[in-house]
């Protein structure tokens, strides 16, 4: 009893503490904050109960419990806005949500802006967001950086992000992802992450997805020494699926099979008809591989012989089950069904256009009478084919089609060199799969200034995974390349050295025809069209006038670009510098070097000089393809190798050696060769330009190009294929130019003349064979001059330029043309008032075709133009209105008369 007074005595003691506390100090509860130290955290709490809240009272409450030791029972009051108005309620989210880290820690009340995450296993579980503020606040760019004496870091978000780690492993022009950088006086390192199967672009809601398609790498470089700089670095694509829960860190390398590729459902059954083109039917239970088609190929198919050698009496297949039996195809009846191909003495062989087709069929009564598993408990299926001579390895299955579901081929494996005779019998060993990943690992070198050397070396390996479906399975094998050959390397090393006056580079390379910079990029849904260029990704772009804009059409950009001119735009406005007044505004569609008073002062592209080390009548500079800015063409290993001389400042003299060829085939580049350079300037005579370069090729590469043609307008131009002539195939060629210009303050005298020069050493029936003439060649000479003065308030300019052209092809086709113009002009102009010039023009030319008379014509333009300078409401304002008239007459057509007249204005802000 005496406890229990003590126990009440205590209770009654707390109350009346409690009651003075209260009085003295409301409870706010986790409003405020929760101290923890000497700071102040807002972790999140949960909800409490307050005992200043207790009331054992019946009526309602009209406050949350946590106000309600300020306002007690006052909790509603008669509303009366005579004194006070009413003001409107404001919106609780004003100033954006309440947001918190990983371990509870408030961050701020604010917006996202941008959230990528990855949650494993559930659905929906890839997940990406980037809200229009993104792109209104911050243009597309959030940056974070912080440094600390010599340590540097910066975390960067962007939709349009360039980076580059390496020319032979990752370099795009617009990143849609994150980068991380990090740098010291000796360490440097980068990671990058995207997630490439999108959407690209803002979105006010997540996108939420179980199969994307995800990209993830990062280089460290290491300072050894002063002038040593080493580095690594790793970059990958693939699938990921997340609802698979295994084998976590390696799916990051080789992938996972993503829904649709391991769908459970229903698809269509393939018979050996459907696979080789004819319809399929009926249903199975599951997307399980039902049937597999291997094709063997010519791997120089333009020969005709030595191609494909298939030996079916060495070649077999084993098929390995879920419980880790194994059977061999030849023990259980599965034979494949062969169709193309002749038949030799034990062997089958494809030549040229030929092919030979083996297909395997998992549903054959063979088969499934006599396997120890059904297809469904398939895990692996392994083909050991015995081959020879110059092969090509092809293969597909009833999961890997188009959009269509039409089977896609996929190339497995081709012979090195152009084997004729059987001397590289071997049998390739393979797995069957579905892609789900490229990997590239690789290294490099650099060294700086070490007694007069710089050297830069890199080696890279890529690995192209794939992996056999099966829906019972939550691991899944993976395989890449062939057995003995998991992955394809390439290789560089660059070289250099002065010793005034004399200089010397050196370059070896080798680019494996299976290294690979290219991934496949999952839909919505998970399914892949392994047929569409679209829906792949590039780690490497091709971007040959290193614009902002990618030129091949892939996934994770939205178009391609559609007008790629390298060279041509030297001022970097975008437009082709050879039609310069043409822009996506003001439409002109007929080129500079062809337009009346602009066609003094350009020159056609044909003028343009260089060297061309590919021998394809283009200078190298200038060209445009369909490959991957790699440093050097896949499937080319060589080296090449040059010394030179400064005789004097201005003059060099080099000389060199080049040796490459195929990998894949027997084709070649040699050659050997001289150059001459000479630059020189004098205040007197003006500048003196000369290029030389002999050279003795033998080359049989072909080297196409996609070239911006017929001409050079944005509009009126388009990407057009062009094939390689193959001119240098046993031949000398020579190129000159030779550029001389005087320029002073009111003349300028300029020549110019350009010789390209092919002979070849073949001999008639050769040249016959392969559709050669015995030369191939350009020639052109221009002058021009012009001379500025004043006659009083008019300034008078008179010109002339001369062009002479004589050649057997043009840049884009074969075609004999020998043509001369003259041109002769004047220009006037004089100021009336302030802002205020009157400006005129003539031009006369005289074009005469030397092998189409009906081209030659001869005209005479005239130009009045009125302009006008002003500042409006804090512009320049440009007024231009005027009139042009030509009067063009030909030699065996009727005159043209053309009129134009204009009032244009242009704003600007100079």
């Amino acid at each position: 009893m005496r406890q229990q007074r003590n126990i009440l005595r205590g209770i009654l003691l707390l109350a009346i503490l409690a009651e003075a506390t209260w009085g003295q100090q409301p409870d706010y509860g986790s409003r405020l904050g929760v101290g923890q130290g000497t700071a102040t955290n807002f972790r999140p709490q949960g909800a409490q109960g307050m005992l200043d809240a207790i009331d054992p009272a019946v009526r309602r409450w009209y406050v949350p419990q946590e106000l309600f030791a300020e306002y007690r029972w006052r909790q509603w009051e008669y509303t009366n806005y005579a004194r006070s108005p009413y003001q409107r309620y404001i919106n609780a989210d004003i100033e954006g949500s309440y947001f918190y880290d990983l371990y509870g820690n408030f961050i701020n009340q604010g917006w996202l802006v941008y959230n990528t995450s990855q949650e494993r296993p559930q659905e929906f579980g890839n997940v990406v967001f980037q809200s229009s503020r993104f792109d209104r606040w911050f243009s597309g760019v959030v940056v974070a950086a912080d440094q600390k004496g010599s340590y540097f870091y910066a975390l960067t978000v962007s939709r349009d992000l360039r980076t580059t780690l390496t020319p032979m492993t990752f370099s795009k022009a617009r990143l849609d992802g994150v980068q991380a950088d990090l740098a010291s006086d000796k360490y440097e390192g980068t990671l990058i992450y995207s997630r490439i199967s999108g959407p690209r672009g803002v979105r006010e809601r997540e996108v939420r997805r179980t199969s994307a398609t995800t990209l993830f790498g990062g280089r460290f470089t290491a300072q050894v020494g002063d002038f040593t700089e080493m580095g690594i670095h790793m970059v990958n694509a693939h699938q990921a699926n997340a609802l698979t829960d295994r084998d976590f860190f390696k799916n990051m390398i080789t992938g996972a099979l993503t829904e649709r590729q391991n769908f459970q459902g229903t698809s269509q059954a393939v018979t050996a008809a459907g696979l080789f083109g004819g319809p399929q039917g009926g249903t199975v239970g599951s997307n399980a591989i039902t049937g597999i088609q291997i094709v063997l190929r010519d791997d120089s198919p333009e020969d005709g012989v030595g191609g494909a050698a298939f030996f079916p009496t060495g070649s077999d297949v084993l098929i390995t089950y879920r419980d880790g039996s194994v059977d061999r195809g030849r023990d259980i009846g599965l034979e494949p069904l062969v169709e193309g191909g002749l038949t030799e003495q034990g062997f089958i062989s494809a030549n040229g256009s030929e092919e030979i087709r083996l297909f395997y069929d998992f549903g054959q009564s063979d088969f499934t009478n006599r396997a120890s598993g059904e297809v469904g408990e398939i895990v692996g299926v392994e083909f050991r084919l015995v081959v020879a001579n110059d092969y090509q390895i092809w293969m597909t299955s009833n999961n890997q089609l188009d959009v269509s579901g039409n089977p896609v081929l996929l190339l497995v494996d081709q012979a090195q060199g152009n084997i004729r005779d059987l001397t590289n019998l071997r049998t390739i060993s393979f797995e069957y799969g579905l892609p789900t990943a490229t990997h590239i690992l690789g290294g490099t070198l650099a060294v700086n200034e070490v007694l007069g050397f710089d050297l830069y070396g890199e080696y890279d390996l890529s690995w192209s995974y794939r992996k056999y479906p099966n829906v019972l399975e939550n691991k899944h094998r993976a395989s890449s390349g062939i057995k003995g050959r998991p992955n394809a390397p390439a290789w560089m090393v660059n070289a250099s050295k002065r010793a005034e006056p004399f200089f010397f580079y050196g370059e070896a390379y080798s680019m494996d025809p299976f290294y690979n910079s290219q991934a496949f990029v999952a839909a919505d849904n998970g399914q892949i069209d392994y047929s569409a260029d679209r829906d792949r990704v590039e780690l490497v772009e091709d971007n040959d006038d290193q614009d902002r804009v990618p030129d091949a059409f892939r996934r994770d950009w939205v178009q391609p670009d559609l007008q790629v001119f390298p060279g041509w735009d030297q001022n970097n406005d975008f437009v082709p510098d050879l039609n310069q007044n043409d822009n996506r505004v003001k439409i002109n569609n007929t080129p500079d070097y062809e337009e009346p008073f602009m066609r003094f002062g350009v020159d056609r592209p044909e003028f343009l000089f260089g060297v061309d080390m590919n021998n394809n009548f283009w200078v190298d500079q200038y060209e445009n393809d369909e490959e991957p800015d790699y440093p050097y063409r896949r499937d080319h290993r060589g080296y090449n190798a040059y010394g030179g001389v400064y005789l004097t400042p201005q003059l060099r003299l080099m000389a060199g050696v080049l040796r490459e060829g195929l990998i894949s085939s027997d084709q070649k580049n040699y050659g050997t060769y001289a150059v001459l350079n000479y630059d020189g300037l004098s205040p007197r005579y003006g500048r003196l330009r000369i290029f030389e370069m002999a050279k003795r090729v033998e080359d049989d590469i072909p080297n196409p190009l996609l070239q911006w043609a017929p001409d050079n307008t944005i509009r009126g131009g388009a990407l057009t294929p062009l094939d390689d002539p193959l001119l240098g195939r046993d031949t000398w060629v020579n190129q000159l130019f030779v550029g001389h210009s005087l320029r002073t303050a009111s003349l300028l005298l300029l020549s110019k003349l350009n010789y390209v020069y092919f002979h070849q050493r073949l001999d008639e029936a050769q040249l016959r064979r392969l559709g050669l003439d015995e030369t191939d060649f350009f020639f052109g000479f221009i002058n021009k001059a012009r001379y500025e003065y004043e006659l009083g308030r008019l300034i008078v300019e008179p010109r002339w330029k001369s062009e002479f052209r004589k050649q057997s092809r043009t840049l884009f086709a074969a075609g004999q043309h020998t043509s001369l113009m003259e041109l002769f002009g004047a220009l006037a102009r004089m100021q009336l008032l302030e802002v205020t010039q009157v400006q005129a023009g003539m031009e006369y030319v005289w074009f005469d075709d030397f092998d189409d008379d009906s081209s030659d014509f001869n005209s005479l333009t005239v130009g009045l133009q009125f302009a006008n300078t002003s500042a409006y409401q804090g512009y320049s304002i440009r007024l231009l209105t005027g009139i042009v008239l030509e009067h063009k007459n030909f030699k065996e057509r009727q005159a043209i008369n053309t009129t134009q007249a204009f009032i244009t204005i242009y704003a600007g802000l100079e």
